[in-house]
């Protein structure tokens, strides 16, 4: 469950951890989109919440963005509530990562957002809000896998690089959980990320890119990254159609 917290930003925003004054007193919270144009006394909001980390539960707070002064919250209390967000670093394979997502999630409606944009958390919301069942972050980086999870959503990680050294280094950015898809047709691949020890942290999922590939016409000599990508949006678009079952179950 998350918990919106108000108050006026008490320090310089370009930081990765920044103040904030609230009516409870001060509270230290991470930056994970730029700042844009904050500025010291300037009324924002935060998202906190309690995430597992390993076997232990640890609550995270994330800076969202400005937000007037008795304003409502920005959304109900389970945030994205599981909404998957492909974290795509190489925007050149959007294309085939939606493919994927809407022919596995039957259509789902989709919004696609780039990872500089100020207040990232606010307009992750925003789009929950007004139905994007998946949601696709170009350009992401290592640490949006922590404010996904931290406003309730389901990171789904494109891992599109030539070499397991590069995923290191994203993931450097990352302490909480992600979905990590790997293409059952990259096996040299799956050879590679085993070397990282992710799956002490994170969750590798197989999956078979084959349908996503065939819709985007890609042709017969598909690189790791585009089969990464297309198995990122199957497994966004299962998670969309599973989301859209339980919320159909609990309409009255």
């Amino acid at each position: 469950m998350i918990a919106f917290v108000r108050g006026r930003l008490d320090g310089p925003a370009d930081t990765d951890e920044v103040p904030i004054r609230t009516d409870a007193g001060r509270l230290v919270v991470r930056m994970y989109a730029q700042p844009g144009d904050l500025s010291p006394g300037d009324a924002v909001i935060a998202a906190r919440a309690t995430v597992p980390i390993g076997v232990v539960d640890e609550e995270r707070a994330a800076m969202l963005g400005r937000w007037a002064a008795g304003s409502p919250d920005p959304a109900g209390p389970l945030g994205l509530a599981s909404t998957p967000v492909i974290l795509l670093p190489d925007p050149s394979l959007e294309t085939v990562a939606t493919s994927g997502a809407d022919r596995a999630g039957r259509g789902p409606e989709m919004a696609r957002l780039p990872a500089s944009t100020p207040g990232l958390g606010l307009e992750l919301l925003a789009a929950t809000s007004l139905g994007a069942e998946v949601i696709v972050l170009n350009e992401a980086e290592g640490r949006h896998v922590d404010l996904v999870r931290i406003l309730g959503g389901r990171a789904v990680v494109a891992l599109a690089f030539h070499d397991a050294a590069s995923a290191d280094r994203w993931f450097d950015g990352a302490e909480l959980d992600a979905d990590i898809p790997i293409p059952t047709a990259a096996a040299g691949w799956l050879s590679e990320v085993s070397t990282l020890g992710l799956e002490s942290t994170h969750q590798l999922v197989l999956v078979d890119p084959t349908g996503a590939l065939d819709a985007t016409a890609v042709g017969d000599d598909i690189s790791t990254p585009i089969r990464v990508a297309a198995a990122a949006g199957i497994l966004a678009g299962r998670i969309a159609a599973g989301n859209r079952r339980w919320r159909t179950a609990l309409e009255p």
